[in-house]
């Protein structure tokens, strides 16, 4: 059984039965869904998955009054009422300090449910640093992983409406933040001619390594075409990539083959093509009129690709606050680190850099010399 088709029926046969039952009046009152960052909430959950955070577990959403008075209380009752076990699965979880997450026990010693009481507000603004009226720079910081534990999972019980609302408002990216985040996603393709550097120096670790850079920028792109948020972890990627409506299949294997291939001259071509294909896919969104891709000579004679046109028709299309960004894309397009991206906290830092703006001039002889 999928983790998540176990949580709706933990959900529906017990804990909605519990909360109803010792407090009748909550009844409309209050939402029920499992969201968060687990593969089963993806639905890519397997037997591997159920090491942690895996099992009869939900999250539960009070209004803000119902929560200050009973949250606590429906807590204890859980604690006190849930069976120790469902259709076979512990309900009852530690927190493993080296996994920095919660795992199902059967010792009921300083265990704990797995039942997360929030309100809305609380949860968005614990969990993403979402909060009312939401600015364009939350949305360049805030990383699609973020955005896809939102808005993945299922939401089992809304007859407030509220979390569902939230969801669909989130569902995807504004159309002046998707067209900013592609912008970058283009201008970070152009690494071919190292690529070729590398490989004329019999360098083939360097090559190899940029070749899986751009296979990555790749990938991230398509998913930016397709209008999906891509996860932000590798084990996730390769499904969620093949699960895209478009591009995927046609370009897929192609890129695993540039992954395993020798010969960087071959590895070029490949790659050129799918740059052509990703092309022929923006021109079909008919965001910017339509785009042909020109070439150009690099020093030591190397010729590619060049990406000027659709990165100054992207640049166009854009209102005049995100064009004069002097950092584009969003901030986990450039970042790596997961212990900043998974933290709403530590993300929303990123803030103060978009506002930014640099008072160093390099425009005397030699200050551009780095």
């Amino acid at each position: 059984m999928k983790g998540l088709e176990l949580a709706e029926k933990f959900f529906n046969q017990v804990v909605s039965k519990l909360i109803e039952d010792n407090f009748p009046f909550l009844k409309n009152n209050y939402a029920g869904g499992l969201l968060g960052y687990g593969s089963d909430i993806l639905g890519h959950d397997d037997e591997l998955s159920k090491d942690h955070e895996w099992g009869p577990r939900c999250n539960i959403w009070l209004s803000n009054d119902d929560y200050n008075k009973y949250a606590e209380d429906i807590s204890k009752m859980l604690d006190e009422k849930l069976p120790k076990k469902f259709l076979g699965y512990s309900t009852r979880y530690v927190l493993d300090k080296e996994l920095g997450a919660f795992v199902s026990t059967d010792d009921l010693e300083d265990s704990i449910h797995h039942v997360g009481i929030s309100t809305v507000s609380r949860y968005l603004k614990i969990q993403h640093e979402i909060e009312k009226d939401f600015s364009l720079y939350q949305w360049l910081c805030i990383p699609e992983q973020k955005l896809l534990e939102l808005t993945r999972g299922k939401i089992f019980y809304d007859p407030v409406g509220d979390i569902t609302r939230v969801r669909k408002e989130f569902e995807y990216l504004p159309d002046e933040i998707w067209k900013f985040k592609m912008l970058y996603a283009w201008s970070s393709l152009n690494d071919l001619d190292i690529v070729w550097v590398c490989s004329v120096r019999d360098e083939m670790l360097s090559s190899r390594l940029v070749v899986s850079k751009i296979i990555e920028r790749i990938v991230r792109l398509t998913f930016l075409l397709n209008r999906k948020y891509y996860p932000g972890t590798m084990k996730w990627f390769s499904r969620e990539f093949y699960n895209l409506p478009k591009l995927a299949e046609e370009i897929g294997p192609q890129l695993e083959k540039c992954l395993v291939m020798s010969n960087m001259n071959k590895v070029i071509e490949i790659l050129e093509n799918v740059f052509k294909i990703l092309l022929d896919a923006h021109n079909d969104l008919e965001i910017t009129d339509t785009i042909k891709l020109t070439e150009k000579m690099l020093s030591r004679g190397f010729r590619t690709l060049s990406f000027d046109n659709i990165l100054e028709a992207l640049s166009d299309s854009l209102p005049t606050k995100l064009k004069e960004m002097e950092i584009w894309g969003g901030c986990d397009q450039w970042i790596t680190n997961s212990d900043i991206l998974v933290w709403s906290e530590q993300y929303i830092k990123f803030e103060e850099i978009y506002k930014a703006k640099s008072n160093k001039k390099r425009d005397g002889e030699g200050d551009r010399i780095i």
